[in-house]
């Protein structure tokens, strides 16, 4: 466990303030929920996010379809990959910055590996992709893409059948 050297004192009522530099390089914004749980004496903090809770789920549906269509996933949010069916790809890496400032441009549209789109910072793949965003009563909770050499029908039945489950999941 990493050490900060922070020491920061309770309030009057058990409120504590994570300080700024924590903050930004977590990426934890104001409104932004924590996640608080223990272990041992600790008191853990992690960001929270919706689609890392029950990731075995998901996993498997997105295993399964990536077999089944034998075609490729990537799930992840503005920051960072939650999870992808790609060898090379993992939940440590970034989503590339530039990716998420134009990504609204590339949604439920067919975009082509020709167009030299990153959505992993430092990663090319040539592949098409086609991506929607993953929103449940409004509320936006990030985005899936599917990766194929062509993109047709079965790619966006797939997306379709992720984000039903999403729905389902977090809606309630």
């Amino acid at each position: 466990m990493k050490e900060t050297g922070v020491v920061r004192r309770l309030d009057e009522l058990g409120r504590v303030v994570i300080p700024k530099e924590i903050r930004k390089r977590l990426k934890i914004k104001n409104g932004d929920m924590v996640d608080i749980y223990t272990d041992n004496e600790y008191i853990i903090l992690q960001k929270y996010h919706p689609l890392n809770q029950d990731i075995l789920p998901i996993k498997g549906i997105l295993e399964a379809l990536s077999k089944e269509y034998e075609i490729d996933f990537i799930l992840f949010d503005d920051t960072r990959i939650i999870y992808s069916t790609l060898s090379d790809v993992s939940s440590s890496d970034e989503v590339d910055s530039e990716f998420i400032k134009k990504a609204s441009v590339y949604l439920e549209k067919e975009v082509s590996s020709k167009q030299n789109i990153h959505i992993v910072s430092g990663k090319h793949f040539d592949k098409d992709m086609y991506i929607e965003k993953i929103s449940v009563n409004f509320e936006e909770f990030g985005y899936i893409a599917v990766l194929d050499h062509i993109i047709g029908k079965k790619h966006k039945e797939a997306v379709s059948i992720i984000c039903r489950y999403f729905n389902q999941i977090l809606g309630n």
